[in-house]
């Protein structure tokens, strides 16, 4: 009787380039692309105040549920860019799908002790160019968002000015 060799064994072999292939990430296969993120801060913010800025990849994802970049603010102006990997799904017979795109981007002004003090959201389809030989989606306009603003006083008050 022959010992048993598991390198003359076909379906061994067969297995184990099956279990390799499986052990390697797919998605390492699709490119990763990039959001920039340009905007203003109207008003006055802390200096520990942050941007956080969210991508939403599907019209159901919680906004919670998200990576969460920190873009940088300096004087009041903030830029920064949030990379994301377009991988989506893969199919046996199709290869490594690499669609995934996302649909807005959250953007939130935080303050040190995770309050929120604004936030807008905007439409990668509208509000930004897509660069398709960089692979980034370049914003349209600047992104505003408010600190805290004090109420606007005209140097007139009102009592005074009925009394009169």
């Amino acid at each position: 009787m022959k010992p048993h060799n598991a390198r003359s064994n076909p379906w061994a072999v067969s297995l184990s380039v099956v279990f390799l292939c499986l052990a390697t990430p797919l998605w390492a296969k699709c490119p990763t692309y990039h959001v920039k993120i340009r905007g203003k801060i109207k008003c006055s913010f802390k200096p520990d105040d942050k941007v956080m800025a969210t991508l939403i990849v599907s019209d159901h994802q919680l906004e919670a549920s998200g990576e969460e970049t920190a873009i940088d603010i300096h004087d009041v102006a903030f830029s920064g860019r949030v990379a994301f990997n377009t991988y989506s799904s893969s199919s046996l017979l199709h290869g490594d799908i690499c669609g995934s795109r996302p649909r807005r981007v959250l953007l939130r002004l935080v303050e040190a002790d995770g309050v929120v003090k604004d936030r807008t959201a905007l439409r990668i389809a509208s509000d930004f160019d897509y660069d398709e030989e960089q692979g980034e989606y370049t914003p349209k306009v600047d992104a505003i968002l408010h600190g805290w603003c004090q109420p606007k006083c005209d140097g007139t008050n009102r009592k005074d000015s009925r009394e009169q």
